[in-house]
């Protein structure tokens, strides 16, 4: 048998640029130093924030955004990062959480600074505010919101991680990703008790009666505008909306006088934090395989409410 060349200079170029060939095609290699973590999607060597946000942009549609309120909010684009952490609301508990695990990098959800827009000018002289910054400054902490990009994601990353979590994925749309059809009709008591168990929620709000069969439910998670709800139950008639948050004396009444009249759609009511939770534990499973070498783990930003 004629023996190869490999173990020479020479051989080994030839080796590697076989390797570099296959790597283009959608074989995924077990080659020792060579890994295809998905099949067209290679993990990649990253060490700073911006290589790190240019590998997540690389899948997302229509980036960059000419306006986000996906910005960096502390730390610098060419720090080196040490571990990430993906979570909800880059809290105070979220970020004393992360320097113990090593990480100086945070990829939240959510806003650190109590305003959609992250404007801080008002808030010079707050004292959570100014507590908040002294320490992402003392540990070089790096906070990068995802959130307009995740949302804008196909499927969107929000209602894919939920869907995981419920065991509900097989049912998504992508043709009309805020549709859920159920293949068998549950109860509304059922459906929050298997949304409290699965996305870990203590307490739940209804409007409408707990016995009714569900089929269509209208997908609503984290916050949204009140008149786009509104707009659903008139376009989709749903069932049900599974809502994260939305104020009381809007959809709420909404639903309320549209039971009364004896329309179906009914109303449950999950927080926030919550209902977008594991769309960023999602986050962090779809980003691991991407960046090779960098451990990404996820801080739950948990309920702030206590019930009593």
């Amino acid at each position: 048998m004629k023996k190869n060349n490999y173990g020479t200079r020479t051989g080994r170029r030839k080796f590697l640029t076989f390797v570099s060939k296959l790597a283009g095609t959608s074989l995924v290699l077990a080659l020792p130093g060579v890994s295809l973590a998905e099949k067209g999607n290679p993990t990649q060597t990253a060490s700073s924030v911006k290589q790190i946000i240019d590998i997540i942009l690389k899948e997302m549609p229509n980036a960059p955004l000419a306006t986000t309120v996906d910005q960096l909010r502390s730390g610098s684009m060419d720090q080196e990062v040490t571990g990430i952490v993906t979570t909800m609301f880059p809290t105070l508990e979220v970020i004393q959480k992360t320097i113990k695990a090593g990480a100086n990098f945070i990829i939240a959800h959510e806003t650190p600074f109590y305003n959609n827009q992250d404007e801080v000018d008002w808030l010079q002289q707050d004292d959570a505010y100014k507590y908040k910054v002294d320490l992402l400054n003392k540990h070089k902490i790096a906070i990068w919101r995802f959130h307009d990009y995740w949302h804008g994601h196909k499927p969107d990353g929000i209602i894919m991680g939920n869907l995981i979590k419920l065991g509900w994925e097989k049912y998504y749309d992508a043709n009309n990703p805020r549709i859920l059809t159920l293949p068998k009709p549950m109860t509304i008591k059922n459906i929050a008790a298997l949304v409290k168990n699965k996305l870990g929620i203590s307490s739940v709000r209804v409007v409408g009666n707990l016995t009714q069969n569900c089929s269509t439910i209208y997908l609503a998670f984290g916050y949204m505008d009140s008149k786009r709800q509104i707009a659903a139950i008139q376009e989709y008639k749903p069932d049900l909306i599974l809502s994260g948050e939305t104020r009381e004396w809007e959809t709420v009444e909404r639903v309320r006088d549209g039971l009364l009249m004896g329309q179906k759609t009914s109303l449950l009511v999950l927080s926030h934090a919550v209902s977008e939770e594991a769309g960023m534990e999602y986050a962090a499973k779809w980003l691991q395989p991407k960046i090779a070498g960098i451990k990404i783990t996820h801080i739950a930003s948990k309920s702030p409410f206590v019930f009593l």
